[in-house]
């Protein structure tokens, strides 16, 4: 019943879009530009449908199971939001017009923000149970990360190859899926940082810093040559940043900056989490071995995040105590 609700409700936004102030088309480059942000609000029915579904089968899943903290809750619906509000506020609007700096924190938006926060909101047991083994065996072996970094670098630099992403401003059918890879290889990128599915065993916390390194590195590079090349590689953008009263090649070098700034706050933001939990982590899981606890469980416990759980389940205080342990 819920997710007929979630569904009606998304055809129902769909056709107030038809019929009212929200626009439900696809505007791409060859259309007249506008900068009134009423005129940019828009309702895409399949990403709204897409969305509205996801965080419906979430739901239904968390009130069958149980096991998903409000907080966990909390973070994979603010993952959803914020893709609705790439698509939907005139962000999404300004960004088919062909503004490159709107396309790219669209981009990111999607394709970075959204996928960490649902991951964030699927713990390991939550996630184990949801899926096949079948399935499960094939997810980790697309997020193992010397698969899931290259596969991201790789569709990174595809999507905004200049003649590609032209023909993604003209084409809806393109434009989504655009946005669908973004989210699903944004999600095995955050994979085997986040490990809502088991990463590889050598793959530690000081590993993981490195691999986020390469991500703010891939965002500098490409952000270096958007600054420093003198050219404006996307002519199906220029009518778009005119509107806005803004050369191309500023517009090109603004779309690096805003990647340069969201990766930087992404990687280093995670570098510095990991090296947190590592100091964290690292007493915590010393305490459980000397109590005696099979290693390989602890392990395994520690690396999922669950290492509270397996001290508190065998009555061994999460932290030292001054002048008692």
């Amino acid at each position: 019943m819920a997710l007929a609700g979630f569904f009606a409700l998304a055809i129902a936004l769909s056709a107030i879009g038809s019929g009212g102030a929200y626009r439900t088309g696809h505007h791409g480059a060859s259309a007249e530009a506008s900068r009134d942000l009423d005129e940019l609000w828009a309702i895409p029915p399949v990403e709204v449908s897409a969305m509205l579904i996801l965080a419906a089968l979430y739901a239904l899943r968390v009130h069958r199971v149980g096991g998903v903290s409000g907080l966990r809750q909390f973070s994979f619906h603010s993952g959803v939001a914020v893709v609705l509000i790439a698509v939907c506020s005139p962000l999404g609007g300004v960004a088919q017009q062909g503004l490159l700096t709107a396309h790219m924190l669209q981009h990111t938006l999607i394709g970075a923000v959204a996928p960490l926060l649902m991951l964030l909101g699927m713990p390991r047991a939550f996630l184990t149970g949801l899926l096949r083994p079948g399935t499960r065996r094939v997810i980790e072996v697309l997020q193992h990360p010397l698969v899931a970094f290259p596969l991201w670098t790789a569709s990174t630099v595809v999507w905004l190859w200049p003649d590609l992403h032209h023909e993604v401003l003209e084409s809806q059918g393109l434009w989504v899926l655009q946005q669908t890879s973004f989210l699903l290889i944004g999600l095995l990128l955050w994979g085997p940082i986040v490990e809502s599915l088991p990463a590889p065993a050598w793959f530690s916390t000081g590993l993981k810093g490195v691999y986020m390194s390469g991500v703010w590195f891939v965002g500098l590079s490409i952000a270096n040559v958007y600054w420093f090349s003198g050219t404006a590689f996307y002519e199906s953008h220029a009518a778009g940043a005119a509107v806005w009263g803004i050369e191309p090649l500023e517009d090109q070098a603004n779309a690096g900056t805003v990647m340069m700034v969201l990766h930087c706050l992404l990687a280093f933001g995670a570098i510095t989490i990991l090296f947190f939990r590592q100091a964290r982590e690292g007493e915590l899981h010393q305490r459980l071995i000397e109590a005696g606890l099979d290693q390989a469980l602890v392990d395994e416990a520690t690396r999922a995040g669950t290492g509270r759980e397996l001290a508190r389940a065998h009555g061994i205080p999460e932290r030292t105590r001054a002048g008692i342990d």
